[in-house]
């Protein structure tokens, strides 16, 4: 009987779905579920109008003498931190449905940026239509609406990420509005549908792996828990939600990642209820938060993580910055060279903090319709823009190729230049790096002195370099001297420091 009064429910949704102009509408002939909320392809929307006008930046001169600071590099040791797992940053499947990206792709993101890890969401929107009433969603539903048309090249970018050898793992942006306790999508999520919201996740992640046979590493237990973009969850309510979904994800190859937060602070509340149910810990692939600026909470989470499962890996799963404007909302950073210098900056302090691995927010710009609009975090501009390159592409150029798989971070010790950050890697083959990111006003003269085995064995390093009037651009060569040399870094500028003929983005090798 209540079978078929719930059947009788939903043909009854169907005929006002088909009714009610702009909403999800029934499909025929199988009465199934149709995505209209928002288009795709290479003209997304709706957002809203208008677009935000380009600042034009300005910078203050130099005012004092260069600051001297030094920074001693250990090109070799025993006491290297464990190999890297790489980095990556996050993007939005449905790109895929613009024809202009998929030229792209490669040769601006995959080659520029090697990445290893890619996090891509599990649906612009929750698949659920607006007019169902809770008791009315199902599988079935969930499946329909990723099934429809503007979905349907999103999984095929999927399968190219899959070819590319990257490691996917999926993002839930919230469950369907009708399970939070006021009726929007980042409302508190009802304990009465908890089991409800398991059954959402899980259908997404069925969907992927077996009607699309896409190989997902792992999946969130929620986006943002905390109280960000996503479905407010308690850290109980998510330890007993990851307690359902592991042995069910597991029947298809998938693992959890978490807590997921806004911040390190929030991850350490909801970590202890993770890591303490052997069932969660055990199908855990990494511990994953955000976090969107240098801090000591990275470190925090890292040696609590390590102190209960020292081999568990530990991601920053976005960073950005949001010191810049009004991003998602569709503006235009309002400094593009600081907006850079400052994601560069962030990045380097979360791999000095000992992360495995940190993910941008976001690679290139594109319809978010939980926002109504085309955010503006891209390295890339969107595709009314041409996927044209910001400056920010050329700055995390200089630094995201040398986090790649298999690299590690160098011991480093630095005196002075307290808006230097730096950072020396070493390729998996051992060759290595120095990145230099200067958030400083004035000059900073710079010594750098090279130890170890490997400290007279480059002798010449080419200089690249990203500031104002320069976009990574060759700088010519640093000399070093009995593993010693000196470099004057420009205000509010990063330089990357590679041995000549080493780097995997020059042509110095021909030289």
């Amino acid at each position: 009987m209540a079978i078929a009064h719930r059947l009788v429910t939903l043909m009854m949704a169907t005929s006002l779905a088909v009714l009610a102009p702009g909403a999800p509408r029934a499909n025929e002939p199988d009465g199934g579920w149709s995505e209209t909320r928002f288009w795709t392809g290479c003209a997304p929307g709706p957002a809203h109008p208008p677009p935000w006008p380009d600042p034009i930046e300005t910078h203050a001169p130099p005012t004092e003498p260069p600051e001297s600071v030094e920074l001693q590099v250990a090109l070799s040791g025993s006491d290297r931190v464990r190999p890297l797992l790489g980095s990556g940053f996050n993007l939005e499947h449905a790109l895929w449905s613009c024809d202009a990206f998929r030229g792209l792709f490669r040769t601006e993101l995959l080659d520029a940026f090697r990445p290893a890890v890619v996090r891509v969401d599990s649906g612009l929107l929750p698949g659920a239509p607006a007019e169902l009433h809770a008791d009315e969603l199902g599988p079935a539903v969930y499946t329909s609406m990723l099934s429809s048309a503007p979905y349907a090249k999103s999984w095929a970018f999927f399968k190219r990420l899959n070819r590319a050898g990257l490691k996917i793992i999926l993002g839930v942006w919230g469950g369907p509005a009708q399970f939070t306790l006021d009726g929007t999508r980042r409302g508190t999520l009802s304990p009465a549908h908890y089991d409800d919201y398991v059954d959402y996740v899980d259908t997404v992640v069925d969907f992927l792996v077996q009607r699309q046979n896409v190989d997902i590493w792992a999946t969130t237990i929620a986006n943002e828990p905390d109280g960000g973009d996503g479905n407010q969850i308690p850290p109980a309510g998510l330890a007993y939600i990851a307690h359902q979904l592991a042995p069910r994800l597991a029947a298809n190859g998938v693992k959890l990642y978490g807590p997921d937060t806004a911040n390190g602070e929030n991850a350490l509340r909801y970590l202890p209820a993770l890591l303490d149910d052997p069932l969660i810990a055990d199908n855990m692939a990494f511990v994953g938060f955000h976090q969107y600026y240098p801090s000591s909470e990275v470190e925090d989470v890292i040696e609590y993580v390590h102190s209960r499962r020292p081999a568990l890996p530990v991601i920053v799963t976005e960073y950005t910055s949001f010191g810049f404007g009004d991003l998602d909302d569709g503006q235009e950073a309002n400094a593009q060279i600081g907006f850079g210098l400052d994601i560069a900056a962030t990045a380097i302090e979360h791999y000095r903090a000992g992360v495995d691995a940190a993910l941008y927010w976001d690679a290139v710009d594109y319809l978010q319709p939980g926002h109504d609009a085309i955010t503006r975090w891209g390295f890339l501009r969107g595709p009314e823009r041409d996927f044209q390159r910001r400056p920010r592409y050329y700055a995390m150029q200089q630094l995201l190729p040398y986090l790649q798989s298999g690299a590690s971070v160098l011991p480093d010790r630095k005196t002075g230049g307290a808006n230097l950050h730096a950072v020396s890697l070493a390729a998996p083959d051992g060759t290595p790096t120095i990145v230099l990111v200067s958030q400083d006003w004035g000059q900073i003269d710079l010594s750098i002195v090279l130890s170890g085995a490997d400290a007279q064995r480059y002798p010449s390093w080419t200089i690249t370099r990203t500031e104002r009037g320069h976009l990574g651009e060759r700088m010519g060569r640093l000399r070093f001297a009995d593993g010693a040399a000196s470099i004057l870094l420009p205000p509010r500028s990063i330089t990357t420091l590679v041995p000549t003929g080493l780097s995997p983005n020059d042509d110095d090798a021909a030289e």
